[in-house]
C-alpha cells in the first residue's frame, strides 16, 4: 500500500497528528461496518445514466467489499493522489475534475484528516461512505472512458434517423472493444496498488493524433474550434477493432472531408468523393476490399424500390429512361413496367436493376467489401458532381473520382495484358501492343458488340478499408490539422453525450 511510500519519507508526527491518528482508528474501529450499511441503503436511491456508475451502484448495493477505506490509514494519502491525478488530466482533457468529484473527495478527506465532525454537524459515517462511493465511481469513470471511451457511437448514433417501417437506420458499424466485467475486475485490483494512478495513466489512447490533440487543445480555448477538438479526441478513445498501421496498405474514406486516401509506405492517392446525402448517410464501417466487378448491373436497394421507383409503376417512359428493368423473383421472367403496380412493386416479390454500361449509376467499376448494408466504392455515370463543394448526393454509397487509379492502387503488382484486358472491357483505350491489336481485330470483326474480356478481379490480399468521421484531422498527404464541416452533426451529438463532463463554458 501507500504507506510504503510515505515511510520512504521520513517525517516527525506531532502530538496533534498522532491524536487525530488515533482518533481515526478508532473511528474504523467502531463504525466501519455501520459506514458499509449506510452506503448499501443510500445506492438504492441513485438513479445514475452512465454504465460505469450504474455497476458501482449495483455493486455496493450487493454490499460488495471496500476497496478504498480500511482499517489501514493510507486512503488519505491514496485520495489525495488520486484527486492531484484526476484535476491534472481533466484539464488536459478539456474536461472539468468535478466530473471525477474532485471537491467532493476533497472535502470528505478532510473531515477525515482533522476528524472535524461535531463543529460542522458532519456525520462521520456518512463521510466515511461517500468518501469510498466517490472515489470508485472516479476511478471507474476515468478508467473506462480513457479506455473505451466516455461514449458509446453505437448507442448515441444508432437512434438518430427513424425508418418508416419503424426502428432506427444503422449508421455506426465499426466494431469496437468494449468494456467487460473482466476489465472492471481487473481495474479495481490496480486500486490495491501503491500508486494507482500510474495503471490509469496506461488506459489513455496511445493514437499519435491523440496526443496531438490535446496539445491542439492547450492552445486553442476558443467555443467552436475546441468542442470540434473535444469531438475527435473522444472518437480517437474508441479503440478499432480493426487495426492498420499508419503505413500499411489501406484505404482511408473521411466523410466530412468528402475525400479519400489510398495510402501505402511510398505513396498516397487522394481524390474526391461522393458519399450519403442527410436522409441516406453513408454509414460509418471498417472492412476489407476483397474483389472489382466490371460493368455492373445496379439491383436497387429495396429501400430506395419502396419510396423512390415504386411511385412509377406503369410508367414505361420513367423505367426506359433510366435503363431499368423488372424481374419476378419466383419465376426470373422479366416483367413489362406498364403491367406492374406500386403494390407490386414494394411486396418484395419483384427486383428492379439497371442495365449495366455508361449510363448505369454505378459506373464502370466497383469495389466490394463486407458489409450489412449493401453499399461499396464505385464509379458513377455523372462525374460533374465532383466539382460540386458539398457532395452529400447519394443513397449511401461512395463514389470515387478516380476509380481506375484507385484499381491501380488495390491491385497487387497486376500484369499490363490484364490491365488493358481491363481497359478494354469499359471503353478504356488500350496501352500494350496485345491490347491493340486485339480492338483493332474485335472492331473488325464484332463492331456492334461491347468487349467484355473481364468481369471481375479478386484483390489479394484485401485492403482494408475504413470509412469514418473526422471534422479535425491531419491531411493524411500533409500531415497538417484540417477542419472539415460537421455534416452529417455528429460532433453535436458527442458534445451533447459528453457534457456531464465538461465545464459549464464549454457547452450551452
Amino acid at each position: 500500500m501507500l504507506g510504503t511510500l510515505n515511510s520512504c519519507l521520513w517525517h516527525s508526527v506531532s502530538p496533534e497528528e498522532e491524536a487525530l491518528a488515533n482518533q481515526r482508528q478508532q473511528l474504523f474501529s467502531d463504525s466501519l461496518t455501520h459506514a458499509q450499511q449506510w452506503l448499501q441503503h443510500f445506492v438504492v436511491s441513485k438513479r445514475d445514466s452512465l454504465t460505469t456508475d450504474k455497476k458501482v451502484n449495483q455493486y455496493y448495493k450487493d454490499n460488495g467489499k471496500w476497496f478504498w477505506l480500511s482499517d489501514d490509514m493510507d486512503f488519505i494519502a491514496k485520495a489525495d493522489l488520486l484527486t492531484d491525478f484526476f484535476k491534472k488530466k481533466a484539464t488536459e482533457m478539456g474536461f472539468t475534475p468535478q466530473a471525477f468529484f474532485t471537491d467532493d473527495i476533497q472535502t470528505e478527506v478532510t473531515h477525515l484528516r482533522q476528524m472535524d465532525f461535531d463543529s460542522t454537524h458532519v456525520s462521520a459515517t456518512e463521510t466515511m461512505a461517500t468518501l469510498e462511493y466517490h472515489l470508485t465511481k472516479a476511478y471507474l469513470r476515468y478508467a473506462q472512458g480513457q479506455r473505451y471511451g466516455f461514449t458509446n457511437p453505437h448507442r448515441m448514433l444508432n437512434k438518430l434517423d427513424p425508418r418508416k417501417e419503424g426502428g432506427y437506420r444503422i449508421i455506426y458499424d465499426i466494431d469496437l472493444e468494449k468494456a467487460d466485467d473482466n476489465f472492471l475486475a481487473t481495474a479495481l485490483k490496480h486500486a490495491a496498488d501503491d500508486d494507482p494512478t500510474a495503471y490509469l495513466q496506461s488506459l489513455e489512447s496511445r493514437h499519435p493524433i491523440y496526443a496531438r490533440l490535446k496539445q491542439e487543445l492547450k492552445n486553442d480555448s476558443t467555443g467552436t474550434n475546441r468542442e470540434r477538438i473535444l469531438s475527435n479526441m473522444e472518437r480517437l478513445r474508441w479503440r478499432h477493432i480493426q487495426t492498420v498501421e499508419p503505413n500499411d496498405k489501406h484505404i482511408f474514406v473521411n466523410i466530412p472531408a468528402q475525400q479519400l486516401w489510398a495510402i501505402c509506405p511510398d505513396s498516397i492517392l487522394t481524390m474526391r468523393i461522393c458519399c450519403g446525402a442527410w436522409k441516406t448517410k453513408t454509414p460509418l464501417l471498417e472492412s476489407q476490399i476483397s474483389y472489382m466487378q466490371f460493368n455492373p448491373e445496379w439491383n436497387i436497394p429495396s429501400s430506395i424500390l419502396r419510396d423512390e421507383v415504386s411511385a412509377h409503376a406503369g410508367d414505361s417512359t420513367y423505367f426506359a429512361r433510366n435503363d431499368y428493368f423488372i424481374v419476378n423473383r419466383n419465376t426470373g421472367d422479366t416483367i413489362s413496367p406498364k403491367v406492374i403496380t406500386t403494390r407490386q412493386l414494394r411486396s418484395g416479390d419483384y427486383r428492379v436493376a439497371q442495365h449495366s454500361g455508361k449510363s448505369n449509376s454505378l459506373g464502370r467499376i466497383i469495389f466490394r467489401f463486407k458489409n450489412q448494408f449493401d453499399v461499396y466504392l464505385h464509379d458513377t455515370n455523372n462525374h460533374g458532381a465532383f466539382d460540386r463543394d458539398r457532395r452529400t448526393i447519394s443513397h449511401g454509397c461512395v463514389r470515387v473520382q478516380r476509380p481506375f487509379n484507385l484499381l491501380l492502387f488495390v491491385l497487387n503488382k497486376p500484369d499490363e495484358w490484364m490491365l488493358d484486358k481491363i481497359r478494354l472491357s469499359i471503353d478504356m483505350k488500350p496501352e500494350t501492343e496485345q491490347g491493340i491489336k486485339y480492338l483493332k481485330e474485335h472492331n473488325e470483326e464484332h463492331s456492334e458488340d461491347p468487349i467484355r474480356l473481364i468481369n471481375l478481379a479478386y484483390v489479394k490480399p484485401n485492403i482494408p478499408l475504413s470509412i469514418d468521421y473526422y471534422t479535425y484531422y491531419p491531411n493524411p498527404e500533409t500531415g497538417e490539422f484540417e477542419t472539415w464541416p460537421d455534416r452529417y452533426e455528429y460532433d453535436i451529438q458527442i458534445i451533447k453525450a459528453i457534457k456531464p463532463f465538461l465545464p459549464k463554458n464549454v457547452h450551452q
